[in-house]
């Protein structure tokens, strides 16, 4: 399946033949598509011990969307890092809203028709495919609590637990979200947590600006505090561009507090149609572990959607 997509999105950038070439993407995306929603069928029957001969819930399975990324991130004139990742919630009818499957979300606030989503996990390492099952003890719109067990779809798998906590308030326009998580890491034996708060606020209509102030602890009493301010520019549904300013400062033992990394980026978001987009993002960054060298890297994004 994976050697498939990847070879898809390369098919994708080298077509000549414009139009034969994209028929044959959209007959493929549409095939996988059936793929996805019968799959995630099968799991639904298996949950309710029966078989779905007439396909009762497959209207309401068929509602959930997956979001398909090839990302070549930190390119550079000697190296670049391919991943692809996966984004999507997925409650099955027999779960009923108390349970869902989640797949590798994005590493940072996203607007998606002009609308900023800032639920997310960037503690966990977003380069690596994984999926997880989360399961709320209670969800209401602006308040949530779960626990969540996820792994990543390759070796090493990397099991993790955590218990969350996300709540927002909004006052004019001025949204702020608070973000809490407990995390234990399997394999490594060690805890984790993580504390966030972030605002959001329309400036115009086009233009928006997102705050985000994080404080992440290891077992191993490495301390990071990380400060993010972005702002989007919003030209229509099918583009938009982000500006970003990025610090992070580090605490522990032997440095105790130091300037960790420091970066600067612009994005330029764009959507072919309503299946296909691809995102831009070059990079200024500086940071301890490349001795404050400057670096200037490219991330290229090409997303694919699953959806009817």
């Amino acid at each position: 399946m994976r050697i498939i997509l990847l070879s898809l999105f390369i098919h994708l950038s080298l077509f000549a033949d414009f139009n034969a070439t994209k028929k044959e993407i959209e007959d493929f995306r549409k095939t996988v598509t059936c793929g996805y929603y019968d799959t995630l069928n099968e799991i639904d029957c298996y949950l309710a011990d029966y078989n779905d001969t007439n396909r009762s819930n497959y209207e309401q399975i068929s509602k959930h969307k997956l979001q398909i990324i090839l990302s070549l991130k930190d390119i550079s004139r000697n190296s670049a890092k391919v991943a692809l990742r996966l984004r999507g919630k997925i409650v099955l009818p027999q779960l009923q809203n108390k349970i869902e499957l989640t797949f590798s979300q994005n590493d940072d606030e996203q607007i998606d028709n002009q609308n900023i989503n800032s639920d997310y996990d960037d503690v966990v390492d977003d380069s690596k495919l994984h999926v997880g099952l989360k399961y709320y003890l209670y969800n209401e719109k602006k308040s949530k609590a779960y626990g969540k067990l996820s792994f990543k779809l390759r070796s090493p798998f990397g099991l993790y637990a955590k218990f969350g906590v996300d709540k927002s308030y909004l006052y004019k326009d001025f949204e702020t979200v608070f973000n809490h998580g407990l995390y234990y890491y399997v394999n490594d034996n060690k805890f984790a947590a993580s504390s966030a708060v972030s605002f959001f606020k329309p400036i115009t209509v086009d233009y928006w600006i997102g705050q985000q102030n994080r404080l992440y602890w290891e077992s191993s009493d490495s301390i990071y505090l990380t400060n993010n301010i972005t702002l989007y520019q919003i030209l229509n549904l099918n583009d938009r561009i982000f500006y970003k300013t990025s610090y992070t400062t580090s605490y522990d033992d032997t440095d105790h507090l130091k300037h960790d990394s420091f970066g600067l980026s612009a994005g330029y978001f764009h959507r072919f149609n309503k299946w296909f987009f691809i995102e831009m993002i070059p990079e200024f960054k500086k940071r301890r572990s490349n001795h404050y060298k400057a670096e200037t890297l490219m991330t290229l994004n090409f997303g694919m959607l699953l959806s009817r």
